[in-house]
């Protein structure tokens, strides 16, 4: 997959909505001739009713955003205006930083069978997620050991189940998760399959030995 490519942009403008809580930031870039608007919220949202909520780790990055990319902090970001920085424009969204994009398989992917290499193992705190390269896209398989919860917009980690995950990865693999960072450019089978007739997903294969 073709590395994104930033667009050098110079900060324009910096808007400050929902009570202060969230900037707009304008950059304009000579080379395109565009206005890209990046986004620093301090708040969450919540699927449920659909609205914003504050959250203190949110909170919490936006700050150190503010620090690590315009040396100031989330209230004085007008003060830096004129700044030249790269800015990372996707489909939905522009990004001070890169983020890989995760495509999903879909319902008529499902049955298929093929090869590939993994690219890159993380573990986020609530599912380990090995991911591959397909038909130049990032996909994912994951093994989750947590839980979403609804009414407090947060995932959690179970303990229990997050030892029964690394038991199961380290079947599959042949190693333990500490090791994981071996299995970069090993070669997998990988079967898309389907859950609750709604969704499709990637099982990787048991490794053989």
């Amino acid at each position: 997959m073709a590395k994104k490519e930033a667009i050098n942009s110079k900060l324009v403008e910096v808007e400050y909505e929902n009570d202060g809580k969230k900037a707009v930031l304008s950059f304009v870039s000579d080379e395109t001739g565009s206005l890209y608007e990046v986004n620093f919220n301090k708040q969450r949202y919540n699927q449920d009713d659909k609205s914003w909520f504050d959250d203190e780790e949110q909170a919490q990055r936006v700050e150190d955003w503010s620090k690590e990319y315009f040396d100031t902090d989330f209230d004085h970001l007008s003060d830096k205006i004129d700044i030249v920085l790269p800015v990372y424009v996707y489909e939905k969204f522009n990004s001070l930083w890169e983020s890989e994009q995760i495509a999903k398989f879909t319902l008529d992917d499902v049955d298929d069978f093929f090869k590939t290499k993994i690219t890159n193992i993380v573990d986020n705190g609530h599912a380990i997620l090995i991911r591959f390269e397909h038909n130049d896209e990032v996909h994912e398989s994951k093994m989750t050991y947590g839980k979403y919860v609804e009414s407090l917009s947060k995932w959690f980690p179970n303990p229990q189940k997050h030892e029964k995950v690394m038991n199961k990865f380290e079947d599959k693999f042949g190693i333990p998760f500490a090791k994981a960072d071996t299995l970069i450019g090993k070669e997998i089978t990988v079967e898309i399959k389907k859950a609750f007739d709604k969704f499709a997903y990637a099982e990787i294969k048991k490794l053989k030995k």
